[in-house]
């Protein structure tokens, strides 16, 4: 899977196909942030989320785990663009799935439209290795798509995600193929789902995960 291809483009066609849309969904609960000083976002992309964290929280330091080298390149520029230092950010070029943090490092964890990348397997490896990096009152952002409960509300969306799909594994070469809700997952790394919120006609949602004792 590469996004370099698309890196330069991206934000461009972001909102050419959805406006302002996504973006509202990664930063629907930006200010359960500005308490947070070590955070990991991973497939951060072009940097859009990561400029508005700085901006709202200034204590914050971020890792930034993403494999293309392009989309490193566009966040670096945005930071630049919006006079953000680049002290507070280490970018690391891995593959989320190979990535091997720390244990109990981070207390926020940010996943803006990026598990829907991964096979069932792979999303189940992926936040069971996240999970271990997170501290005990972590919290944790996911902003991705969603497949609406029924009506025409459920069609329209198995089109959208039908087409999404087939463009990213033609685009990047993406190993999935089908989208994995991952509440489970996150339920059984300890995390509880405190707020959720729907947009897009059900299509898109921003929740808001909350690491509880065990």
């Amino acid at each position: 899977m590469s996004f370099d291809t698309l890196a330069p483009h991206y934000r461009t066609l972001e909102l050419i196909l959805a406006g302002a849309l996504l973006q509202r969904c990664r930063t629907a609960f930006l200010k359960e942030t500005v308490n947070c000083r070590n955070a990991v976002l991973l497939g951060e992309g072009p940097g859009r989320f990561l400029v508005e964290l700085l901006r709202a929280n200034p204590q914050v330091d971020v890792v930034c785990v993403e494999q293309s080298p392009g989309m490193i390149q566009q966040a670096r520029r945005a930071l630049h663009r919006q006079g953000m230092d680049p002290q507070r950010v280490r970018f690391e070029q891995e593959d989320a799935l190979t990535w091997r943090p720390a244990p109990g490092v981070f207390d926020l964890v940010v996943t803006n439209f990026f598990l829907d990348c991964f096979r069932p397997e792979e999303l189940a490896k992926l936040v069971t290795q996240v999970s271990a990096s997170a501290t005990a009152n972590a919290r944790w952002l996911v902003a991705d798509f969603r497949l609406p409960e029924r009506g025409w509300r459920r069609a329209r969306g198995r089109v959208v995600l039908a087409l999404m799909y087939g463009f990213f594994r033609y685009a990047t070469n993406l190993s999935a193929t089908r989208l994995t809700p991952p509440d489970t997952l996150l339920e059984t790394a300890g995390f509880r789902r405190t707020h959720r919120r729907l947009t897009n006609f059900g299509l898109t949602h921003a929740d808001l995960w909350r690491r509880t004792n065990r």
